[in-house]
């Protein structure tokens, strides 16, 4: 994972803690500083693609963490 993902990552868990539900590739963009939602946008979906991130299709504010936790315990 990059530097990059990871902040992506922690940005999309603390937005939810707070707020209660997930932030629009807008919110991530604004919150990282960064101005491409086309790079949010790629960072998300490398996310999901390496199993961190689950999101509905075709909805708005569906991007949600997955917790590893149990696999994490299991591979030990």
């Amino acid at each position: 994972m990059t530097e990059r993902q990871l902040d992506v990552l922690n940005f999309i868990k603390d937005f939810i803690k707070v707020k209660g539900f997930s932030p629009s590739y807008t919110d991530i963009a604004k919150g990282l500083g960064m101005s491409s939602k086309s790079n949010i946008h790629r960072l998300v979906h490398s996310l999901r693609e390496q199993g961190l991130l689950k999101m509905k299709p075709y909805m708005v504010r569906s991007v949600q963490p997955v917790d590893n936790t149990i696999q994490k315990m299991v591979s030990l």
